[in-house]
């Protein structure tokens, strides 16, 4: 191999590992942060068997993805 291509290729290999370097770092720093506005609900009075619903307002107030993976009512 001639020293040109070797340098190609060494450049491209260190460009290849700080891009990586750079990525993990980002993952690694990007945490999510749930944010419920308004978290308690007061439903009233209503008759047994009626329906009641109520839409919660959920936000990610953080830098990384935030995944729900399960809800359970209270």
């Amino acid at each position: 191999m001639s020293q040109r291509t070797i340098s190609i290729l060494l450049s491209i290999t260190l460009i290849t590992l700080f891009g990586l370097t750079a990525a993990r770092l980002d993952a690694e720093e990007a945490t999510p942060a749930l944010v419920i506005p308004s978290p308690r609900h007061d439903a009233g009075s209503h008759w047994e068997g009626e329906s009641v619903s109520h839409t919660f307002e959920v936000k990610n107030a953080g830098s990384g993805e935030l995944r729900i993976l399960n809800v359970k009512p209270g």
